[in-house]
């Protein structure tokens, strides 16, 4: 990871030691480290990384401002004047340290973990898929089912369309006979007996 990545920046004032004075500036925070650049000469002031904090606390400076300190390798860096508040930037400070704590500690059983997490994921990718099979299975045999069902139904309906035909074919016959053995009484013929 780029160590020159500035994950945010916080206007504030950091107590120089040497000069025993206070000096404006901003506060930045890299994936790897904290820094502090002075706005007067634009010199980096602190830059150490996030491994070497031992300790971030809020304290008051003089009894009166609200600082964050951040104990580094037995120096006490002190920072003031926090923009937005104090609270957010110890929070994220925090929140980014102990991210490299954990990081640093579990290197090692992360190695491992990651084999047997992958092993697991693929586990339960292959479990997951065999549920969702064994489901389509089932909703495709219930569907063969109904499948089956209409087309018995529509056999039916053929078969029943087949002797309603052949009776209209008869009753077409029958109608037609009785029209043509009338026309042969009115013309003196005499009728002919039918049999089917």
């Amino acid at each position: 990871m780029n160590e020159d990545i500035r994950i945010h920046s916080w206007p504030c004032s950091y107590y120089l030691d040497t000069s025993k004075q206070w000096v404006s500036g901003k506060l930045s925070l890299t994936p790897v480290a904290i820094k502090f650049t002075a706005d007067k000469t634009g010199e980096l002031l602190v830059n150490f990384h996030l491994s070497s904090i031992s300790e971030i606390k809020k304290e008051s400076s003089n009894l009166i401002f609200s600082s964050l300190t951040v104990l580094e390798k037995n120096t006490k860096h002190w920072f003031s004047s926090l923009q937005p508040n104090r609270n957010v930037v110890f929070n994220i400070l925090e929140h980014f340290w102990r991210e490299q704590l954990l990081s640093s500690q579990s290197a090692g059983a992360e190695a491992a973990a990651l084999q047997s997490t992958k092993g697991k994921e693929l586990t339960g990718l292959l479990t997951g898929s065999q549920k969702r099979l064994e489901d389509t299975a089932k909703v495709l045999h219930y569907q063969g089912e109904q499948f089956d069902n209409i087309m018995k139904g529509l056999n039916k309906i053929e078969g029943d369309m087949d002797v309603a035909d052949r009776n209209l074919v008869r009753s077409n016959y029958w109608e037609n006979m009785k029209d043509h053995d009338i026309i042969q009484e009115e013309t003196g013929q005499r009728p002919q007996t039918h049999g089917c």
